[in-house]
């Protein structure tokens, strides 16, 4: 069973794609959708190019895996809230 070794205070966003962020240039993110409404999750590189998005509904806890460099945003109503973290045995 994984752990989650906490790296970084965590952080909330606002919507938009101006408020993209490398997260403290995480490898693996942990995001809490505590908007009251389903968030969009955008992944890009560093020169902002789409690489993915994935649907969080309202109260939802993910790990995503990206590229250092990488940032994400997202597209819905409220704020999100992301942590840096890694992942141990």
């Amino acid at each position: 069973m994984a752990r989650i070794l906490v790296s970084a205070g965590e952080t909330s966003i606002a919507a938009g794609a101006g408020n993209t962020t490398t997260v403290d240039n995480a490898r693996f993110v942990r995001i809490v959708n505590d908007s009251g409404a389903i968030a969009i999750v955008h992944v890009v590189d560093a020169n902002y190019s789409g690489i993915g998005s994935v649907t969080l509904l309202s109260n939802a806890v993910e790990i995503i895996e990206k590229h250092p460099e990488d940032g994400i945003y997202y597209l819905g109503s409220g704020n999100i809230r992301l942590a840096r973290i890694g992942i141990t045995a």
